[in-house]
């Protein structure tokens, strides 16, 4: 009996291609959002006072950077966003290894998830400008409340979903809680922790442009506000693709580890 032929080797740009096909269509995807954008403008569809095209706004991009006020109002965001969601980190984590392993405190907790889920930050905005005044407290105050509710619930699923037989494995050889908490439940949670961490990021980058738009005096959105004010559409039209930007390239980065912490893992 004949062994098989090997298969044909595809071309090198062809698994290439099909390997980052994900990546690919949506790359064309903006490509093709901001061509129809351009002909609109272009054909005398909207007012290009109004709605300047791309073409317009990426020319006026660097000058913002280098000789606007855009690259300090990005450092100021960014600021606000890691310092609001590192403290979300640090409340909720230990709160969820609590709930976890004490069930009287994952039922008092449950509610008090979805009841901080269920209001919207923009209408605590106003209580929070009142508690901790205008300016950064207030900003990273609202990034914390919206940050810590989707890191609670995606570790605790992963808590949750940590393989018994591993657990009750290292509890046979005498492991105490901590070390279980190091050795077996921290590398089960990781994809968990990320994914949270994708949600809390992407939460935390809304709120930060709502919060700066009403209560501070530094940042994207309150860049934006005071643009669209002084009528520097064009300018302003910048800030918001640079915002898309950055919130691409966080999410980007976290879907990268994501995927980094569960590869070799069994399925």
């Amino acid at each position: 009996m004949m062994a098989p032929l090997p298969a044909p080797a595809r071309p090198g740009w062809l698994a290439w291609t099909r390997g980052h096909a994900a990546r690919l269509t949506g790359a064309c995807g903006i490509v093709a959002v901001l061509c129809a954008w351009e002909l609109l403008v272009g054909l005398g569809g909207v007012d290009p006072t109004y709605l300047p095209p791309p073409s317009a706004v990426a020319a006026v991009l660097p000058g913002l950077f280098l000789d606007g006020p855009l690259m300090a109002d990005v450092r100021a965001s960014l600021s606000a966003v890691l310092s609001g969601t590192l403290i979300a980190c640090l409340i909720a984590l230990p709160a969820t290894v609590a709930a976890h392993l004490c069930a009287p405190l994952r039922w008092l907790s449950a509610p008090i998830v979805e009841l901080v889920r269920g209001i919207a930050p923009l209408a605590l905005l106003p209580a929070f400008l009142l508690v901790f005044g205008l300016g950064t407290r207030s900003t990273v105050a609202i990034i914390v409340w919206v940050a810590w509710p989707p890191l609670f619930i995606n570790v605790l699923a992963g808590l949750d979903a940590t393989d018994r037989r591993l657990i009750e494995a290292a509890r046979s050889m005498g492991a105490t809680t901590g070390w279980l908490l190091l050795t077996v439940y921290m590398p089960s949670v990781a994809g968990h922790f990320l994914a949270g961490l994708r949600l809390a990021l992407g939460s935390a980058w809304l709120a930060v442009v709502a919060a700066e738009m009403l209560g501070a005096n530094a940042g994207i959105g309150f860049r934006i506000l005071e643009w669209s004010q002084t009528f520097h559409i064009t300018a302003m039209y910048g800030a918001i693709v640079v915002i898309g930007v950055i919130s691409l390239g966080l999410n980007g980065v976290l879907a990268w580890a994501s995927a980094m912490s569960t590869r070799g893992q069994a399925p």
